[in-house]
């Protein structure tokens, strides 16, 4: 599951890596278009997470027939929703890069890569899907495969398009949708061939999407407030850094896809821990979720200090590797730098929300998911960028990181505490 996330990264850093090369802005409008593929991974994680939960504790009450029911409704769900991206971002795309934070000199790179981008939705959405109800259902290795073909196909048709075909950005975009339609059709075929797989039916979608659709969105919805949050943050912190000129917004670009593949091992640990959760949850085994979380939270802490350390140490090599402008690579490795030091906090907030996710705690997942991107973090980038200019942008999220750590500890320790009074025999002793 982490080497599947760290793909999922690589798909974003090629992106980069390769726009990069024509110049500020092109680097700038990748940056720009990065809300657009987090709205598309929001709708297809809210319906995925949603359902992974439903699923994994159907199994655990050996309930088939539910599990079923669920992975179909969401499969057609995801197809609909992409639908649903791509037209109207297709209808509207000046008007959306815009207000994401588009200034003249990125607008016309931010549209010619956003294109091929929105024509993927659909794609991407029931990629993100099927990801999710492989690991759920325990094969992470088979996600792992069809998102590691598709990473590699990537990496590999982007330089030719770019450069090769002389497509520019839009290229990349290119590049982007034929690897994730690749991948999705090797997901999709080890998913309908695998065995003991919860079955994916047009006619349970169409039976059942009026008892499931409204569960499953429930039951997902931190994830869909969490990546929406995500976007709104992009779009905050790509507006104010546009006051600064391209250089500005190209370096909090750069720095927020070296963040995402840091994390991103962080949130393959916890995908990991969540369908242990989710099954033990459901067969009632709390000293096992109990064991299963500390395990996941004290590695998660462990690897996250190392990066700490690391991204300090490295942050202007880093950004080198991406921009040679000097203003870039400044910007840039101060973000690197200030964001390193919130990594040990990250844990406490993200796989303690991923920990009521999964067992259906719906109330303390969406306030957990709206502390770091919303909660704190909104006041911070309207009060701190005023103070301090582009350090105070550099430093909203950092904090917000920080607070939103610090907060998640009592709701760690009150719903242990809840479980061993639901069932004393089954106490909580690891």
């Amino acid at each position: 599951t982490i080497f599947s996330m760290l793909v999922m990264s690589v798909y974003g850093l090629a992106d980069i890596f390769f726009v990069s090369r024509l110049g500020t802005s092109a680097s700038a409008a990748v940056g720009i278009v990065f809300s657009i593929m987090t709205m598309i991974q929001a709708v297809g994680f809210m319906l995925g997470v949603g359902a992974g939960s439903l699923i994994s504790r159907s199994l655990g009450v050996g309930n088939r027939q539910d599990a079923d029911s669920v992975a179909s409704v969401t499969f057609f769900s995801a197809i609909i929703g992409g639908l649903l991206l791509t037209t109207f971002g297709l209808i509207f795309k000046s008007e959306i890069m815009k207000f994401l934070g588009a200034t003249p000199s990125i607008l016309p790179y931010a549209k010619d890569f956003s294109h091929y981008i929105l024509l993927a939705s659909p794609i991407m959405c029931c990629s993100f899907v099927l990801n999710i109800l492989l690991r759920t259902q325990g094969k992470p290795q088979l996600s792992m495969i069809g998102l590691s073909l598709g990473g590699i196909l990537n990496i590999i048709l982007e330089p030719i398009f770019i450069f090769k075909l002389n497509l520019g950005i839009g290229g990349a975009a290119i590049a982007t949708l034929i690897s994730q339609s690749f991948g999705f059709v090797i997901l999709l075929v080890m998913y309908l061939n695998g065995k003991n797989f919860a079955k994916i039916k047009i006619s349970l979608f169409l039976s059942n999407a009026r008892k499931w659709f409204s569960k499953i969105c429930f039951n997902g919805s931190s994830s869909l407030l969490r990546q929406g949050l995500v976007v709104i943050a992009n779009v905050l912190i790509n507006v104010n850094a546009s006051k600064y000129g391209d250089s500005a917004v190209a370096g909090m670009s750069i720095s927020g896809r070296v963040f995402m593949l840091v994390i991103s091992i962080m949130f393959g640990l916890g995908q990991g821990f969540q369908p242990v959760a989710g099954f033990c949850f459901g067969a009632k085994r709390y000293d096992r979720v109990k064991s299963a979380y500390i395990y996941t939270l004290v590695v998660s802490i462990l690897l996250q200090g190392f990066f700490t350390f690391l991204l300090i140490k490295l942050a202007n090599p880093i950004m080198t590797i991406f921009q040679k402008e000097t203003d870039v690579v400044k910007i840039g490795s101060a973000a690197i730098r200030f964001f390193a030091i919130s990594l040990p906090f990250l844990p406490l907030s993200i796989i303690t929300n991923m920990l009521f996710q999964v067992c259906g705690q719906a109330k303390e997942s969406i306030f957990l998911s709206s502390c770091r991107q919303g909660v704190f973090f909104l006041p911070l980038i309207i009060i701190l960028p005023k103070f301090f200019n582009l350090t105070g942008l550099e430093l909203c999220q950092p904090i917000a990181n920080i607070l939103s750590g610090l907060v998640s500890i009592p709701f760690g320790i009150n719903f242990f505490k809840k479980l061993s009074k639901e069932l004393p025999e089954n106490k909580l002793t690891h």
